[in-house]
């Protein structure tokens, strides 16, 4: 990355985003959990994004092109944009659009994001934002597979296969935008 490119990315200090190691190591499970320990405090949006474009039996459809699909999740399933919601987001979007098409997709979205708290989950919107905090999750005793995320500097998790080891009473609200106590 370029340092013009690096410059064009936008600041989004109400958006905490989670990217992970792969698949199935916990980055729903400690969104969720995050959402379920903030959302006493204020409404907070969640936001699932994938590169991968998924068949959908939703009508839930916001805003649809060749390249990319974006949902407001307003059912009650097993899908992780569904759990969010379940974990108490007031409102969740789920985003399924090719990698290089995710910088028109985020933008056109960004029109329906509140300024309140998002947590996202999402492997490449690092490339395009900078979040107020970034988790990176990790099964213990794994070698890092996604160290494209480690230069962004993320707070490890590490999910031990039963618990992800973090106090998620260390995330705070300030004027919406997210912080970590020591």
């Amino acid at each position: 990355m370029t340092q013009v490119e690096k410059d064009t990315k936008i600041d989004y200090p109400n958006l905490l985003l989670i990217a992970g190691n792969g698949r199935n190591v916990g980055k729903t499970y400690f969104a969720c959990r995050v959402i379920e320990s903030l959302s006493k405090q204020a409404p907070i949006t969640g936001l699932k994004i994938t590169s991968h474009i998924h068949a959908h039996n939703s009508n839930d459809v916001l805003l649809k092109d060749k390249h990319y699909l974006i949902l407001q999740e307003k059912q009650i399933t097993g899908k992780d944009s569904s759990l969010m919601l379940q974990a108490g987001a007031k409102q969740v979007f789920f985003v399924m659009a090719e990698p290089k098409y995710l910088p028109e997709a985020f933008d056109k979205l960004s029109a329906y994001l509140p300024e309140t708290p998002i947590v996202c989950e999402s492997g490449g919107l690092h490339d395009i934002i900078h979040p107020g905090l970034f988790y990176f999750i990790q099964l213990k005793e794994t070698q890092v597979k996604k160290t494209q995320h480690l230069i962004h500097n993320p707070i490890i998790v590490i999910n031990d296969g039963e618990n992800l080891k973090f106090d998620y009473t260390k995330i705070q609200l300030i004027n919406n935008k997210f912080s970590l106590i020591s």
